[in-house]
């Protein structure tokens, strides 16, 4: 059987990807300050049977986490993939770093397609896509930004601990859920 174990981003939210016509200048999604339309709820999706949740997308504060070099603590047990709702500035690619019980570190590579571009570069499914993208003054129509979900292996076979994200402001991310084996189910 496979466990899944949505991972509570909410103590590390610190930017704001989603805004309302009303405040369009507080959206920090890229360098220019774009952002995506307001949603009525958070985005809930399932990729390959794994649950994905992000915090609200309301317009209405922090939404997302820009990676600085976080480190998130996860339940203490071995774990097989990092799933993630997240977008890049460009494409980007970068390394995750896994703390292990033992006190041992790994790293393993991630990357995520551009927000503009619509195009998945990684192999990422399509997690979000807009009809209209959010400028600091205004809104611009038939221009759409693209959230994708992507994963990340954890090819250490020990128990983890915690995992740190990249220190990489292009990278943000919306939601994170691990996934490995329950526990006494044959590895």
């Amino acid at each position: 059987m496979t466990a899944h174990q949505v991972l509570a981003l909410e103590p590390f939210l610190n930017n704001q990807a989603a805004t309302t016509p009303e405040n369009l200048g507080d959206g920090r999604l890229n360098v220019w300050r774009n952002s995506l339309p307001a949603q009525s709820a958070p985005l809930e999706i399932v990729v390959d049977g794994v649950p994905l949740r992000s915090a609200r997308l309301d317009g209405r504060g922090p939404d997302n986490v820009l990676c600085a070099g976080q480190r998130i603590e996860v339940p203490g047990r071995r774990w097989d993939w990092l799933y993630v709702i997240g977008c890049g500035e460009r494409r980007v690619r970068d390394t995750v770093t896994w703390h292990f019980r033992d006190g041992t570190v790994d790293r393993d590579h991630f990357a995520l397609s551009d927000l503009w571009e619509g195009r998945s570069d990684f192999g990422e499914e399509l997690a979000l896509r807009t009809d209209v993208i959010h400028y600091p003054f205004h809104v611009q129509e038939r221009i759409g930004i693209t959230l994708w979900c992507q994963r990340v292996p954890v090819t250490s076979r020990k128990p983890l601990s915690a995992v740190s994200l990249p220190r990489n402001p292009a990278v943000h991310l919306f939601a994170m859920t691990l996934v490995g084996h329950q526990t006494g189910s044959a590895a």
